[in-house]
């Protein structure tokens, strides 16, 4: 489910299978090669997730204010009428809750974090503007915070930030530069494939109180950020890994080992695809998987 249907085509700025590394390549993405970075089922994934939302709201709506007597006939049902409500409610507060959500990240950023900057911290921002002149836009705002449990990005006014998030890499010392080098670059790709917008953002809290549909949304974004941080990052394979193996084991693990073991005992088991759709949490041999199918992801 939400596989990818074959290694990417027309990606001709691609000189060989994988190559990230600013160091690797002068040349400078324009917006149709970004925009091929994109996972190639996210825009119809998208469309189908807010077509069903939308469904899903108008005949539930249609069924609570005009079949009562439906309802009364099927006690099963109609026994869960408030609980439906509720959730109907939560969906109706989407707009108010994107805006908050929103307006809280850009109060962390600005309250609750260092603002990392060619002289506050350089060696951070350093990875990011490589990250930008590779792929050709401007820098956005960077800080660094304790605050959020992941990094994250958003735009506000129109203005693009991201918050690192120290969680993210304060246990793995040792993979410190792999691990910072990805999650950029993945936040980078947030904001070039317009999930930091507000319509994206509406349409994830809309879907939020509905796992059925905020999983799949969820997987099919993280594939695409996990493209842009494989594309521009030279460690990716390791910053991946580093989660399940530890850092005091990376530089142990046979990374060629664990792609052929991913490669035996590849299956088309529908039912765990089906099963993990319903989770928040991409199984890392999944995106690793997906990356390695675009010809982005490589043992180095």
């Amino acid at each position: 489910m939400l596989q990818q249907p074959g290694p990417l085509e027309g990606m001709r700025f691609l000189s060989r299978p994988v190559r990230a590394g600013p160091s690797a390549t002068s040349h400078v993405l324009s917006a149709s090669e970004r925009e091929q970075l994109r996972h190639p089922l996210e825009k119809k994934t998208t469309l189908v997730i807010g077509v069903l939302a939308i469904t899903f709201i108008t005949t539930t709506l249609t069924i609570l204010f005009y079949g009562s007597d439906w309802l009364a006939e099927r006690p099963t049902i109609g026994k869960y009428k408030s609980q439906v409500r509720i959730l109907l409610a939560a969906v109706a507060a989407a707009p108010l809750l994107a805006t908050y959500a929103r307006k809280r990240r850009r109060l962390l950023a600005k309250e609750e974090s260092i603002h990392v900057t060619a002289k506050q911290l350089p060696e951070i921002h350093n990875v990011l503007v490589a990250h930008c002149r590779r792929v050709g836009v401007d820098v956005p705002d960077l800080y660094i915070s304790d605050g959020p449990e992941h990094t994250t990005s958003f735009s506000w006014r129109g203005h693009d930030c991201i918050v690192l998030s120290t969680h993210d890499f304060e246990l793995f010392p040792y993979a410190f530069h792999e691990v910072v080098e990805f999650v950029l670059a993945r936040e980078l790709g947030s904001i070039c494939l317009g999930h930091t917008s507000f319509r994206k953002e509406l349409l994830k809290s809309c879907v939020a109180p509905l796992p059925f549909l905020r999983g799949p949304l969820h997987q099919i974004c993280t594939y695409s950020r996990d493209r842009y941080g494989a594309y521009l990052a030279p460690r990716a394979a390791r910053a991946l890994l580093v989660g399940a193996s530890s850092d005091q084991l990376l530089n142990d693990v046979d990374v060629d080992a664990y792609f052929a073991e991913l490669d035996a005992s590849a299956d088309d088991d529908v039912w765990s695809r089906i099963i993990w759709l319903f989770s928040m949490r991409v199984p890392l041999a999944q995106r690793v998987q997906q990356l390695r199918r675009a010809g982005l992801l490589a043992s180095r």
